[in-house]
């Protein structure tokens, strides 16, 4: 598959094959700061509001300990790795969770990495500001500016602390004053063109695709089947940015229309004179667009059933063409990195489904890519474009 071919329809069908555990916290908390009024947007000061609210929060700081679960034999190798090399003073179990304390504060993301690599799961208790003033809009759309605050949490500690992000969440305001939040969610960050080399993790499969014109879809019917393809017959015509009012209204007398819905104007399956069909319906102010039927064939049927069909349907003075549309798996490296920043991933690595048209070349293995993603943190949340370099 030569490098062109992999990415002709550029990063279309994306697939990503892990799953992302988002950062969350549970019910709101109280805070014990108290400040003045800031009244704005809808209304002047309430004494009482719970609703939601958007604004930029920083992670201050962490405590210096986690909080970890999950298999025992494995968070225990982990733990001793971090005591040897400095990072964690000592660990003690607590029911089925282990506290680690840590060394340094700022370590608590990176450590938690370190578990995780290993299925296990940590929390820690983050020191969080928001903004200085935060919008806050109940459930029934009253809105209120408030004074922003400062609260620890528990939280999944994928951020560095003193890093900043938009962050939606559950707020309460008394007298103008937020104080309490809850359900913190971080939005992800865009990062573009970090630099990986891309492996092919599955051959590419192929399909062969013939598609017959509007008007020679009845006749295509009988041929399509007798090679064994798939035949999607579209017995209607598209009619952009038309309301099925109007499209109701624009058929009155045509005999051979059998409904509409919005943009569609659905015909009789023999009925294939699409100069009268779209004339009639130009008269009445709308374009019509005739879709092609489509004849697929499976990768088992190959090439041979497709090119016979397509010399049928030349005999029969149909006018077609055939197209190659192919999918395959490729393997990023678990670890992206951009601008000196290293982003990750699973360990195994991260598998896409990709997709693309033209006949696929089976010497390449592996190529250079510019990969787009989101993320959250340092942790890859989805991949959003890959393109070659």
């Amino acid at each position: 598959m030569d490098k062109k071919a992999w990415y002709i329809i550029g990063a279309v069908g994306l697939v990503l094959l892990f799953l992302f555990e988002p950062f969350a916290i549970g019910m709101i908390q109280s805070a014990g700061n108290s400040g003045g009024n800031v009244n704005g947007g809808d209304d002047a000061a309430v004494d009482f509001l719970l609703g939601t609210a958007s604004a930029n929060i920083t992670i201050v700081r962490y405590e210096p300990y986690l909080i970890v679960s999950g298999n025992s034999d494995a968070i225990e190798a982990v733990k001793d790795r971090l005591i040897a090399g400095g990072k964690a003073t000592y660990a003690v179990w607590s029911g089925d969770s282990l506290v680690v304390s840590m060394k340094e504060s700022k370590d608590v993301p990176w450590a938690a990495s370190e578990f995780e690599a290993q299925n296990a799961s940590s929390v820690a208790t983050a020191y969080v500001t928001t903004s200085s003033v935060v919008r806050v809009v109940s459930q029934e759309g009253k809105a209120v500016e408030a004074e922003g605050m400062g609260i620890s949490m528990q939280v999944v500690p994928l951020y560095e602390e003193g890093s900043t992000h938009e962050a939606s969440f559950a707020a309460r305001v008394e007298s103008s004053q937020l104080t309490g939040m809850g359900t913190l969610s971080i939005l992800p960050i865009a990062v573009r063109g970090a630099l990986a080399e891309a492996t092919l993790s599955s051959q590419p499969e192929e399909t062969y695709t013939v598609r017959v014109a509007w008007k020679d879809r009845i006749a295509a019917k009988p041929l399509a089947l007798s090679q064994g393809a798939t035949y999607k017959e579209r017995s209607f015509i598209y009619v952009a940015n038309a309301s099925k009012e109007a499209l109701d209204a624009a058929v009155v007398g045509m005999g051979y229309v059998t409904g509409t819905q919005p943009g569609i104007v659905s015909v009789q399956n023999d009925f294939v004179d699409s100069e009268t069909a779209g004339l009639a319906l130009f008269q009445k102010g709308l374009t019509a667009v005739f879709p092609q039927s489509i004849a697929t064939f499976a990768n088992s049927s190959g090439n041979s059933g497709a090119v016979a069909l397509l010399g049928a349907l030349e005999g029969a003075n149909a006018s077609a063409e055939m197209t190659v549309d192919w999918t395959a798996k490729i393997m990023l490296p678990p670890a992206l990195e951009s601008n000196g920043k290293s982003y990750f991933g699973p360990e195994s690595g991260i598998e896409l489904l990709i997709e693309g048209t033209g006949a696929p070349k089976e010497n390449v293995t592996a190529m250079n890519v510019s990969v787009d993603f989101e993320a959250a943190g340092s942790k890859i949340v989805r991949i959003t474009a890959v393109k070659p370099v």
